[in-house]
């Protein structure tokens, strides 16, 4: 069994092999120099389909410039589709910062409740120094001389 895998960060190819490829040596093969450069061809295509598609804002600013450009009897049917092209633009990103507000809130109570759970266990682990030993953690314990 060969997996084949390559991030969308970067352009390294990481591939995991079976132990039966990799005792037979068959990783090393032509054959899987073939695959491998079959599947970078592949993962080669997605950054340029990425590139071809284009953002809202890059949208946004195409339509702009090709509805002012325009003039005369057409511009109020025009003007009323870039109106409504702006409009549901608008609606997108408040959507988008509505959804990045949920999950900075959420982000920010796991944080919270994290940072609850860690002092609810230094006191607790506190309390079992001070049970079993006698130590506290906010003091430091005393430095005496070395006797050798």
């Amino acid at each position: 069994m060969v997996l084949l895998a390559a991030p969308s960060h970067s352009t390294k190819l990481h591939s995991l092999t079976s132990r039966f490829v990799r005792r037979e040596q068959l990783h090393r093969s032509p054959a899987m120099a073939n695959i491998r450069t079959a599947f970078k061809g592949i993962a080669g295509r997605r950054p340029a389909a990425r590139a071809q598609s284009t953002s809202i804002v890059e949208r946004l600013l195409n339509n702009t410039s090709t509805s002012t450009g325009g003039g005369g009897e057409g511009s109020d049917a025009g003007s009323d589709s870039r109106e409504e092209d702006l409009k549901r633009a608008l609606e997108t990103t408040l959507g988008s910062l509505d959804s990045l507000r949920i999950i900075y809130e959420q982000r920010v109570s796991r944080w919270e409740d994290e940072m609850t759970r860690i002092a609810e266990e230094r006191q607790r682990v506190e309390l079992l120094l001070r049970q079993t030993l006698g130590v506290s953690l906010q003091q430091p314990p005393p430095i005496g001389p070395l006797l050798l």
